[in-house]
């Protein structure tokens, strides 16, 4: 990407030779260097917002407008999130940096193909200008696979090849997102391949998404121009791709963490050099738990020492992405910097980005404004096909008797296998109650308009005992999902999301519990994150009362529709989909 001064580059020499008065200068803070991984005592001196000093405490007569005493301080650069959604995070761009900021992350490098599926290149724009302007530093994927599996699935747009290649020229435009069609890849297909070949002829980094691919096939990947990858799940998979020269991308998030698998075999390379994101936080573990803070905590945990792990989270992704003066505390480096009260521990107390104290106390210091741009806020949840009780139930073939039937089966990492079950069949309908309470309903209803009629399959996993529970977080192609255990109740939190523009509904008994509502694309809403995480703690509490015991109960199923994650999925055309063959599988064995 061209090379942005916002400095006058003369002055920003003058001030880093003595000449000039610096803005601001950190005095006797610990310095983490991530060039050389050292932590020494050393004094910086900003000029604008670039670093125009920085060297052994006491060497230099640094004089600024402003003085920070770094005693008792680790001075790391800001944290550079190398792949994220922000819809996963059900907010605004504006809203989420107000959120991670006080976390340290200054640099974010998101894929918004979750809004992408829905409103399509004017989803992908309104990304783009709301994120201008902001004091965190948003970088923008163009989302490869909408949807994710062209013609087994159906999304609210169809990104090509020439799509992909006009988004390519928009402003802040440093990646093709996520390849999550590895198979089309694998094989050839002509639209994925143009897809990456727009990214390579525009001189971007292509971003991977390959679970558990191994082997010859993932040498085709590699040789279709993949740079990264950060859906690893096991040691010997992360070491493959290390090898091959895929950079892992190593993340925690609210849906799992998988360090404890890939850290002993990457450990095994005699020069490990990995990089750091976050991918999909909710509104309540942000809160909680932190954000690129946590995985660099995670990551040191693991026996990485401290500048090596703040190297991964800063200036590793920084110039996998090409982003030069970014993710260092150096002469010409972008002045974002994070002052830890604790190395160990990652705590974060003050924050400089563009040389601006932004953080004080680990508390943002002033509001971010919303930038003014047009926001789709009209109901995108349009439904054409008839819905009703009737919609949610299995039709067997049998009026009486018993069927075997196919089912996904949910795991605990949130990867699925089939399985078959043998279900009583009473007066032409699946009798469930017979069977392990972990069995329920899960039906997929195009919500973009299609004219299709929805898919119901058999779930199993979810641990849901009662109720239904709705979304329109379905990714990728997010259309409504509803898993229940009475269609009456399913149909009910269908038409609560329905009418409210898209969101997650919880209903038991005929009564609507809990519901979220996300107004904008059915994904975000326009509250921060302060106000959504209360909403969402109450809406996984009644999640967990109805029994599901997931890291995230409210969004546990979320993933079913994800036709690119092993071994079966959902899908709005084919129902029930083997994920490696891309066929649908027969719901009656």
């Amino acid at each position: 990407m061209p090379h942005i001064v916002t400095n006058n580059r003369t002055e920003l020499i003058e001030a880093a030779r003595g000449d000039r008065p610096l803005d601001l200068v950190i005095k006797d803070v610990n310095l983490v260097n991530v060039f050389t991984c050292e932590i020494y005592l050393a004094d910086i001196g900003l000029y604008g917002d670039r670093i125009a000093v920085a060297g052994p405490a006491g060497a230099y007569d640094l004089q600024a407008q402003q003085t920070i005493d770094g005693r008792g301080k680790w001075a790391s650069p800001g944290f550079v999130d190398t792949h994220l959604h922000i819809e996963s995070s059900m907010v605004t761009p504006a809203n989420y940096a107000a959120a991670v900021l006080p976390h340290g992350a200054t640099t974010s490098i998101i894929d918004p193909h979750e809004i992408g599926n829905v409103l399509g290149m004017e989803g992908v724009r309104y990304m783009v200008e709301a994120s201008e302007g902001l004091p965190l530093r948003v970088y923008i994927t163009i989302p490869s696979c909408v949807p994710a599996v062209p013609g087994k699935e159906t999304a609210g747009a169809d990104f090509g090849p020439q799509e992909v290649a006009e988004m390519l020229t928009w402003p802040r435009v440093i990646a093709v997102a996520e390849v999550m069609d590895y198979m089309g890849v694998v094989n050839g297909s002509p639209k994925m391949v143009g897809i990456i070949e727009a990214g390579l002829d525009a001189g971007v980094t292509i971003q991977g998404h390959s679970p558990l691919l191994r082997d010859r096939l993932l040498n085709a990947y590699a040789a279709a121009g993949i740079d990264n990858d950060h859906e690893l799940r096991a040691g010997d998979e992360a070491l493959q791709k290390l090898r091959m020269g895929i950079l892992p991308l190593l993340k925690v998030s609210s849906f799992g963490n998988f360090l404890p698998q890939m850290m002993p075999s990457l450990k095994e390379a005699k020069y490990l050099e990995v990089a750091l994101c976050t991918d999909d936080i909710e509104p309540a573990d942000l809160l909680r738990n932190g954000h690129m803070d946590r995985v660099i905590r995670k990551v040191i945990a693991h026996g990485i020492e401290p500048a090596v792990a703040i190297r991964w989270g800063t200036y590793t992704g920084a110039r996998h992405y090409k982003l030069r003066d970014h993710g260092a505390i150096a002469p010409g480096y972008y002045a974002d910097i994070v002052l830890l009260d604790s190395l160990e521990e990652v705590r974060v107390g003050q924050v400089i980005a563009g040389g601006k104290v932004v953080v004080e106390d680990g508390t943002l210091v002033d509001p971010i404004p919303e930038p003014v741009v047009a926001t789709a806020m009209e109901n995108s949840v349009r439904i054409t096909s008839e819905i009703s009780a009737d919609t949610f139930r299995l039709k067997p073939p049998i009026a009486e008797g018993t069927v075997v039937v196919n089912a996904v089966a949910l795991q605990p990492t949130r990867l699925t296998t089939l399985e078959t079950v043998t279900v009583p069949v009473l007066d032409g309908r699946l009798d469930l109650t017979t069977l392990d309470g972990d069995f329920c309903f899960l039906t997929i209803i195009p919500r973009h308009g299609q004219a299709h009629p929805p898919a119901t399959v058999l779930l199993k996993g979810l641990s849901l005992q009662e109720g239904a529970m709705a979304t329109t977080i379905a990714h990728d192609s997010h259309n409504l999902m509803v898993a229940g255990k009475h269609p009456e109740d399913m149909l009910i939190a269908a038409r609560a999301l329905q009418s409210c523009g898209g969101g997650i509904a919880i209903v038991l008994d005929g009564q609507v519990l809990n519901t979220i509502e996300l107004p904008l694309a059915g994904l975000m809403s326009t509250k921060p994150v302060s106000e959504l995480a209360p909403d969402m703690d109450a809406l996984n509490d009644t999640a967990r009362r109805l029994g599901i015991d997931a890291r995230a109960p409210a969004l546990a199923m979320s993933g079913l529709a994800l036709t690119v994650i092993p071994e079966v999925r959902i899908s709005d055309l084919v129902g029930l989909m083997d994920v490696d063959t891309q066929e649908a599988v027969p719901l009656f064995a």
